[in-house]
């Protein structure tokens, strides 16, 4: 988000990796499972099943998705972390697993840069504040004013305890001087929204895009500076008066620790190369996903600055997680 324009400007060329051995010259030899840590049809899913296509036709080998969903990711994460170090274990990292759940609760069980090998740079899919028609709230002056003239609570939904939609929540509460319940489910609760079991939702836009262009569900606010080329109607929450409010979800590669840097390179290299693909450069645009052209420590140091300005922000509003 800061420091995207600046970090693709000065990712560099890989070097040529030293030597390896002989199995990680050849890997892969055989399928590789790719852990997604939230529930199926959601964007960290998205980005993996479309990755995964493009590595398995690259490799010749199978690249398959396995779904560890609970607790923001961490659950997914966790098992990441323990896997062994052979490059047959990868994961799509996101913010919530490794960004801000391990930023405000010191029980996930590892540590979100230390513990992992960083890969490669997948893409960003856009937060968008949905509420169910019914409610009549069509912007977040509406928001505002029908949540302080309720007896009862309004109920938010996000990818779950301290992820970073219901981090931007807790700071747009703050900052309205207005209370909301949190009730977490699954896929951001769109389903719940849509049965007027959960009022509002923050979530992604490659999760609830068909349901807002159908009118299931009304779009109240993204969370980008600018508003989406794709989705042009749906004002920001920095038009409306909420500039605090902004980020991007980003989704990567990511792997246990300890990975031979061969394998790191090499995926590195090819999920760049994938990315600059006219398939996937149609898929991004269409979506309005964001790209991130980076080498590995390129990677590596947006993640450490991203666990360092979220984790300040969750502490901020008084977030944690027990």
């Amino acid at each position: 988000m800061r420091t995207v324009a600046t970090l693709a400007l000065a990712a560099t060329m890989l070097t040529a990796p030293a030597a390896a051995p002989a199995s990680a010259q050849d890997w892969p030899t055989r399928s590789v499972k790719i852990i997604v840590a939230f529930s199926p049809g959601g964007s960290a899913d998205q980005f993996g099943r479309l990755i995964a296509e493009e590595l398995s036709e690259t490799f010749g080998q199978q690249f398959y998705i396995e779904y560890h969903p609970g607790s923001s990711g961490t659950i997914g994460a966790a098992l990441t972390a323990r896997a062994a170090p052979d490059g047959y274990t990868l994961m799509i990292g996101g913010s919530g697993p490794h960004i801000t759940s391990p930023a405000i609760n010191p029980n996930v069980g590892y540590d979100p840069i230390k513990d992992f090998s960083h890969i490669a740079m997948i893409g960003a899919d856009g937060f968008v504040l949905i509420a169910n028609p019914t409610l009549g709230i069509g912007n977040l002056a509406d928001l505002v004013k029908t949540a302080r003239a309720r007896q009862t609570l309004l109920t938010f939904s996000s990818p779950g305890p301290g992820s970073l939609g219901q981090l931007m929540m807790e700071e747009f509460k703050r900052k309205a001087g207005i209370d909301l319940v949190h009730v977490p489910a699954p896929n951001s609760g769109l389903m719940e929204v849509l049965g007027n079991h959960i009022a509002l939702s923050m979530t992604g836009l490659l999760t609830s895009g068909e349901q807002i262009k159908a009118g299931a569900v009304t779009a109240v606010a993204v969370t980008s500076t600018e508003r989406n080329p794709v989705y042009k109607d749906i004002p920001t929450f920095t038009e409306q008066g909420y500039p605090e409010v902004h980020g991007d979800t980003w989704f990567w590669l990511t792997g246990p620790k300890n990975l031979p840097p061969e394998i790191v390179e090499k995926l590195n290299r090819e999920v760049r190369r994938i990315l600059k693909t006219p398939k996937v450069r149609d898929y991004f645009q269409r979506q309005a996903a964001l790209a991130m052209d980076v080498d590995v420590a390129g990677l590596n140091t947006f993640l450490a600055e991203e666990v360092s300005y979220w984790g300040a922000l969750a502490k901020s509003v008084g977030l944690s997680v027990q």
